[in-house]
């Protein structure tokens, strides 16, 4: 179906109210939404998507810690949107949250999670079936961590959310097209206790057709803190090759490299992208840096230090002679030289429970403090405003605020 991008006139809700627990040491200060992916809050490849299938008009939901989400985007006007903020005092649960869009909306409307990194196709596609109820749906490996779909053809007729038994490998990515008809079974579901949309969704296929659209967008989801690892990825397959800075003589540059203003490479460092610097970084002689690694507004990297496939935050500083793979590090995060955060396969305890990853690094939380040698177990969560002295060895969980000697 061919569509006019000008003439859409839809209304999208984007669900952004959420802590994310699951996300560890990442959300201390900040939502889920507004975690650094390609340099960029999660939620905006969302908002970017929006405007540029069309949409415009975005109501965004927020709650904890809203004030992050709204100095950053405004009124939307400077990414091409109009943002209206309905803020939530207690999340109930994605149809809760829908419920309080109710008095803004009128006819059909999309909503999106906000934590998901998608493209203008994804929502293309989704807008392209958006002449009745409809949810997009994708093929997962890991069917068993989301609501699994049941289909009769092409329309829904339940879902089923982390399913002790699974029968399809068809989940819900949490995209619709909705129209004014489902308040009435929000509201007859929370009267039953049932404050999530897909419950709501497999009541409301017993009397209503919704299309399952199967996108062959950009869709990738965070739920746990390895997560934003592929979103990085991901976000950084569509680098703009940008030039900025200083770069001294004797720099190597492969690949698309987003050098932002400010920034200073001295010589000797070598540079395979993708890769995204923000403003203001400084990488220091004979340092390397390796795909698919994102440094965010002044991070500093010392001499003889290799980076590799990580998130750097905001005024991270890590010292010479270090080597971080496969590992987050939020902002203010300050390292001292030789660190050690290697990659390999771990068990990850996040909100108590275990989980097997396959490839993982170091987990730090904002505005820790390591001293000189620390090494860090793969898997290691350190929670924000630890602090390890020199030569420990951090492994396991480390509790916010935590002295480990």
């Amino acid at each position: 179906m061919a569509r006019d991008p000008g003439a859409i006139r839809m209304k999208a809700v984007i669900l952004a109210a959420g802590e994310g627990a699951r996300m560890g040491p990442f959300t201390a200060s900040v939502p889920k939404v507004m975690i650094p992916v390609g340099n960029r809050p999660i939620v905006e490849y969302a908002i970017r998507a929006l405007v540029e299938s069309g949409v415009r008009d975005i109501l965004m939901m927020i709650g904890y810690r809203r004030e992050r989400i709204q100095s950053y985007f405004q009124d939307g006007n400077n990414f091409g949107a109009r943002i209206t903020y309905i803020a939530e005092a207690k999340q109930l649960g994605t149809a809760h949250t829908v419920r309080q869009a109710k008095p803004s909306l009128e006819g059909r409307f999309l909503v999106l999670n906000g934590s998901s990194l998608i493209d203008g196709q994804f929502v293309g596609d989704l807008l392209d079936h958006a002449d009745a109820p409809a949810v997009v749906i994708k093929e997962s490996d890991r069917p068993q961590e989301y609501g699994v779909v049941t289909l009769r053809g092409r329309n829904v007729v339940g879902i089923t959310e982390r399913p002790r038994e699974v029968l399809s490998n068809l989940i819900n990515t949490g995209a619709y097209v909705l129209d004014p008809s489902i308040f009435d079974f929000i509201d007859r579901q929370a009267e039953e206790g049932h404050h999530d949309l897909p419950s709501v969704l497999s009541e409301w296929a017993r009397s209503t057709a919704i299309t399952a659209v199967e996108s062959q967008g950009t869709w990738v989801d965070a739920r746990y803190p390895w997560d934003l690892l592929r979103l990085n990825a991901t976000a950084l397959q569509s680098l703009q090759d940008v030039r900025a800075g200083t770069i001294e003589k004797g720099v190597t540059i492969h690949g698309r490299v987003t050098v932002g203003e400010g920034c200073v490479i001295r010589s000797g460092a070598y540079l395979q992208g993708p890769l995204s610097l923000g403003p203001g970084c400084e990488i220091g002689a004979n340092a390397v840096l390796l795909p698919s690694t994102s440094l965010g507004k002044n991070v500093r990297i010392g001499p003889l230090t290799t980076i590799v496939n990580s998130i750097l935050m905001d005024d991270a500083n890590v010292g010479p002679s270090s080597v971080v793979a496969d590992s987050v590090l939020g902002s203010g995060v300050v390292a001292r030289a030789g660190l050690l955060a290697a990659s390999g396969p771990a068990d990850v305890s996040i909100e108590g429970e275990y989980h097997a990853v396959r490839q993982i690094g170091a987990l730090i939380g904002e505005d820790s403090e390591l001293g000189n040698g620390v090494s860090v177990d793969c898997g290691t969560v350190v929670n924000e405003r630890a602090r390890a002295s020199s030569g420990a060895r951090l492994r396991g969980t480390v509790p916010a605020g935590a002295v480990v000697l």
